[in-house]
């Protein structure tokens, strides 16, 4: 791992955009306008294919518990905030995030009281669920910190854009509420983001700590709610998820964390470096010691390589100079090609 410094202009810079984020993060979610939840057309008898009454009660249960450990997530990231000197992270963490976060749960329990669970009971689970202890799997520096935030914004917000897409047809109300909440959440990754990217422009060395996050990332429900995050991903596809729209997504989203395609290609294969993951015939360190041959060139192209095998390889073509379509250009397209035959597509979904 790059060890962790940011130039006084970047420090400045992250500070800088912690202020407009506290000065207009949007619409939060007040309490008041939390409704509560009558179920008169009968969701749990209208529930698609797949579903059964106990894989829905367990997705609502997920989003809620997951939802309200916020002091716990809140507590880890401060912590490492000051560990780094990352008073731009403390004040998000403290000011923004973390206030935004502490109604997030609600709605989830109105719709699960509303469906005829006790709310005593609900409150026992989310206090059960808030005293476990949350580990983090990955690095402590601000960069591996914001890393996981995007990444955990991301696939919570997808997440619930699947809850409120069940509920919409017979609890539109719930539906709403939860899509609220999937916004803020966008909001979360786009900030999340930045952060990441800002740090990485400043030092691209951090690429590496980004791989390392990417590599060990778990959802924190796994520590946290033991007995139903293993089912997510059973789950997801009778929910109606699209993988091969999560995988373009999230390459997008560390594209656009990284840079270019070069810087890109880079982080991929040291995220396989860091899982183990072989490109085809060659494990990692053999790979790395033909990509140094080409520089950014051999990077790039795995890049390239790897938005290619996502379906994304308009992102680098709309990059392409003119005229740039001869024998050399021909040359790495096939090589190209060949190569994303090679990459694993667990490299970016597991």
């Amino acid at each position: 791992m790059t060890a962790y410094a940011l130039p006084e202009a970047t420090r400045l810079r992250l500070e800088t955009l912690v202020d407009q984020i506290e000065a207009a993060p949007g619409r939060l979610i007040e309490m008041a306008e939390i409704e509560d939840i009558t179920d008169p057309n009968g969701v749990l008898q209208s529930l698609p294919d797949g579903i059964s009454e106990d894989d829905f009660i367990g997705i609502l249960k997920l989003a809620m518990l997951t939802e309200c450990a916020t002091d716990v997530y809140a507590y880890e990231i401060t912590s490492r905030a000051r560990q780094y000197d990352a008073g731009w992270l403390e004040r998000f963490n403290e000011n923004v995030w973390k206030p935004d976060e502490y109604t997030h749960a609600e709605p989830f329990k109105r719709i699960l009281m509303g469906l005829g669970f006790d709310e005593a009971e609900l409150d026992r689970e989310m206090v059960e669920t808030q005293q476990r202890e949350f580990e983090h799997y990955g690095g402590d520096t601000p960069v591996h910190v914001s890393t996981f935030g995007m990444i955990q914004e991301y696939l919570t917000d997808h997440w619930h854009g699947l809850i409120s897409n069940l509920l919409k047809p017979t609890l539109p109300q719930a539906a709403r509420m939860t899509a609220r909440i999937k916004q803020r959440e966008t909001m979360h990754t786009v900030w999340y983001r930045d952060f990441t990217a800002i740090q990485v422009e400043a030092n691209p060395a951090f690429i590496n700590d980004v791989a390392m996050q990417l590599a060990h990332f778990k959802l924190p429900g796994n520590s946290l709610v033991p007995h139903l995050q293993p089912h997510a991903e059973r789950w997801l596809p009778l929910m109606g998820a699209d993988m091969n729209r999560v995988v373009r997504e999230l390459s997008r989203l560390l594209l656009s964390t990284v840079g270019t395609p070069d810087r890109f290609g880079k982080m991929v294969f040291d995220m396989a470096d860091w899982k183990g993951v072989a490109f085809g015939p060659l494990k990692p360190h053999h790979f790395d010691l033909a990509m140094r041959r080409f520089g950014d060139w051999g990077y790039g192209l795995v890049g390239e390589a790897i938005l290619e095998r996502t379906g994304l390889d308009y992102l680098y073509k709309r990059l392409d100079a003119p005229g740039s379509h001869g024998p050399v250009a021909r040359a790495r397209a096939t090589l190209r090609t060949w190569l994303a035959k090679q990459i694993p597509l667990s490299l970016v979904t597991s």
